[in-house]
């Protein structure tokens, strides 16, 4: 019984693989009977071709275009904006005037801070047609003056229609997965705990660095 629900979780996890490869030899069939209704042999290999990306864009352009898409977005559009600088007293520093208020990886201690300020998370949909694709807000607010002090802004995709024919489908991925890929894991941690210290850095400032 074991062997028998194993092998059925595989089938269902691996379903749009499954289509993938029957419907490959089906492409390649049609793209063969097309052919060879041509007597040239250019002919024969245009129409081949042709009728073989037609197959393949139905399966895979959503999927192309979404990451395409995300990948520009990432690289244009995510980051940080500054809204707002908040001046903090001597007691919030060190003697050398690092931030006590921060851990090493940049992270708000609220014990130091107290309830003033937290995080608030957005999201909202960018594109929803062909490809989905949504915007993720993580804004930094101010509850005594109900203010914005900063936002960081990521984007997310969901996988294309192919993915969606598993009833256990993989959701998507976000900017950090591209930016993985990119940079590697390693180096990730790195460039995000440096852009999380200079982006908190910009918004808690010393009262005497405005003198």
């Amino acid at each position: 019984m074991e062997l028998i629900n194993g092998l059925l979780g595989f089938v269902v996890l691996t379903s749009p693989l499954w289509l993938f490869l029957i419907l490959l030899p089906v492409s390649i069939w049609g793209a063969v009977k097309v052919a060879r209704r041509f007597k040239r042999v250019s002919a024969w290999l245009v129409a081949g071709v042709s009728v073989f990306m037609i197959v393949f864009l139905v399966l895979f352009a959503d999927e192309i275009v979404g990451r395409m898409y995300l990948n520009h977005l990432c690289a244009t559009e995510a980051g940080t904006k500054v809204y707002k600088t908040v001046e903090l007293p001597a007691e919030y520093w060190s003697e050398k005037g690092k931030p006590k208020f921060f851990n090493s990886r940049g992270v708000l201690v609220k014990s130091v801070l107290g309830e003033q300020f937290e995080w608030r998370r957005v999201n909202e949909s960018y594109i929803n047609w062909f490809i989905q694709i949504d915007k993720k807000k993580l804004i930094l607010q101010d509850n005594k003056s109900k203010l914005n002090l900063g936002e960081k802004i990521t984007f997310s995709r969901n996988y294309g229609w192919l993915n969606q024919l598993s009833s256990a489908p993989n959701v998507g991925e976000s900017c950090r997965e591209a930016w993985s890929k990119r940079y590697g894991q390693n180096s990730l941690f790195q460039k995000e705990d440096s852009e999380e210290i200079s982006f908190l850095l910009k918004i808690f400032i010393p009262i005497s660095s405005s003198i």
